[in-house]
């Protein structure tokens, strides 16, 4: 089933110089986009890379008021815990409200799809 527990959504990846470290990430986002619209999500990027989250903050329509954060790490280190929060704290207002979600690392539909690809390089599929 699915649910509208928020506005928009944001996928926040790490950011890194490099174009072609970005690629994956923009082509999760278009097939995002294509089924959910521009209107419901947007990319950004912790650091390195633009945009920012302040960035897609800053592009959202003013009747959007519950947004979420899905990072796109595999797990909580110094920015989930530290870093995001704090941007985050500072992004939001009486009628903005942003929530961190955990990151997409430990969700267990990717944690089924990375035992796979393990066990497929075993020869054990």
């Amino acid at each position: 089933m699915l649910r509208k527990e928020y506005d928009h959504i944001i996928l926040l990846a790490h950011g890194s110089p490099d174009p072609l470290w970005k690629q994956p990430f923009e082509s999760l986002y278009q097939q995002i986009v294509d089924v959910y619209g521009e209107d419901n999500a947007s990319l950004a990027y912790m650091e390195l890379t633009s945009p920012s989250l302040e960035d897609a903050i800053a592009q959202l329509d003013t009747n959007v008021n519950k947004v979420a954060v899905l990072p796109l790490f595999l797990a909580v280190g110094r920015h989930l815990r530290q870093d995001v929060p704090a941007q985050i704290d500072a992004l939001q207002t009486e009628m903005l409200k942003i929530e961190l979600l955990p990151p997409i690392g430990e969700d267990e539909l990717v944690k089924e799809a990375m035992k796979s690809v393990v066990a497929n390089h075993l020869g054990k599929v």
